[in-house]
């Protein structure tokens, strides 16, 4: 905030965050995202000088370690982002552990339903051990897993740390609206990451 009246050949610096409300002709409403006020911005402005988590015009497919010849791997691209700068991060959530209880359950109930077919397809005389093969690689195709796979998570936002030990970083989720208990913290676990939204390019794991 500047006090006092502004001179010619003042230093100014700006770092804000805006999320856009209204697009006209040559200008745009928009909210300043750390104070909640609204105001206008001229689109040439903008496009100028102003950074987008949703525009881009080129997708990279990258590994997720650096590659031998030098290529960055999404690892380090996330890790290199050391300012405000807004971004989209596409990454899955921590798997979630099932009970034992649960488990046994989605066993118990998968051996139910392969006796009963087995027991069908000897009604019918039809070949049991070609069925039993079907049915087998059916549940290796889809196994009983001991965890619930975690969901695909969108961030539309900025880092607040920039550094971390075990890959986890804090990011501000500007999708999520600020309250006194609600501060749209969220963390990016690096090593997650399905794409990368930055700097006009489109990062996508390979």
């Amino acid at each position: 905030m500047i006090k006092g009246t502004l001179k010619v050949g003042n230093v100014l610096s700006e770092s804000s965050h805006y999320i856009v409300t209204k697009v006209l002709e040559d200008r745009v409403h928009v909210r300043h995202f750390e104070s909640g006020d609204d105001t206008m911005i001229a689109i040439d402005y903008l496009k100028s000088y102003a950074n987008s988590a949703d525009h881009y015009d080129s997708i990279v497919e990258v590994t997720k370690e650096d590659k031998r010849d030098g290529t960055p791997g999404i690892r380090s691209i996330f890790e290199g982002i050391h300012s405000g700068q807004v971004f989209t991060v596409c990454f899955k959530k921590q798997d979630k552990p099932k009970s034992n209880r649960a488990y046994e359950a989605e066993i118990a109930e998968l051996a139910n339903a392969f006796s009963e077919e087995i027991e069908a397809v000897k009604r019918s005389k039809k070949g049991v051990t070609e069925a039993a093969k079907n049915l087998i690689r059916g549940i290796l195709a889809n196994p009983v897993l001991p965890y619930i796979e975690g969901e695909e998570r969108v961030l539309r936002g900025y880092k607040i740390q920039f550094s971390s030990r075990d890959g986890r970083y804090d990011c501000v989720d500007m999708d999520i609206e600020k309250t006194d208990k609600e501060s749209g913290v969220r963390p990016v676990n690096i090593n997650a990451i399905e794409y990368l939204i930055f700097n006009g390019v489109k990062y996508v794991v390979k």
